[in-house]
């Protein structure tokens, strides 16, 4: 029975993930249709993007049907998370989106509603939590470990041995040194290089990195 791909969030990063999905072979992929659920109807700027997916609920009205896989596409960690334990109350079935450009190194373990967009990199015995996401041209290094519900922006370097904990967010072309560690929940602004470590909840910025 083929399934239905549900994107839960049809802002503007869930559109790019329906983009991302439309790229996937068919026979690679194991869904023929897909929807949106979100709670705040953004159908205008659906149409306006041109694309054919409808919004079919919000999030606690959704019911799931047998054959639904499900992707959380929120541009936020602590947005994602909420959404994703809400998501688990009705048992539904996350899936991955990866980019048919991205790059998968040997030895790496995935989660569960990992997004890899395109030519994302992800090296050698890395580790992603679950709702993981990794923009366009971002790299995370061997031996790194992402933890759940992490938004890594676009054109980020995550260098090799890197330690990232749950629900962080790095802003576009941020750079972690090798063997740095991030906070749960802090968040590491654009162009932002960190040399050592970054502690929970807390935010920097600048190069190198200093919190703000």
């Amino acid at each position: 029975m083929r399934k239905r791909l549900v994107i839960a969030g049809a802002g503007s990063f869930g559109r790019e993930v329906w983009q991302w999905s439309k790229h996937i072979a068919q026979k690679n992929k194991c869904w023929d249709s897909v929807v949106f659920i979100n709670d705040i109807d953004t159908t205008e700027k659906i149409i306006e993007s041109q694309i054919n997916c409808p919004i079919i609920s919000n999030i606690d009205d959704y019911l799931p049907l047998e054959n639904d896989v499900v992707i959380c596409a929120i541009g936020s960690p602590e947005g994602k998370l909420n959404i994703v334990k809400r998501l688990k109350k009705k048992n539904v079935t996350f899936t991955n989106i990866i980019h048919p450009t991205a790059i998968i190194g040997s030895g790496v373990r995935l989660g569960l509603g990992i997004v890899l967009c395109p030519y994302a990199v992800v090296s050698v015995n890395a580790q992603l939590g679950d709702h993981v996401a990794v923009n366009i041209c971002s790299t995370i290094g061997h031996d790194s470990k992402i933890g759940e519900g992490t938004i890594i922006s676009a054109h980020c370097d995550i260098t090799g041995f890197c330690e990232i904990d749950d629900g962080v967010f790095l802003g576009s072309g941020a750079r972690l040194l090798p063997n740095s560690k991030i906070g749960t929940f802090a968040t590491v602004g654009a162009g932002c290089v960190v040399l050592k470590e970054v502690e929970p909840y807390k935010t920097v910025a600048g190069i190198p990195a200093r919190y703000i």
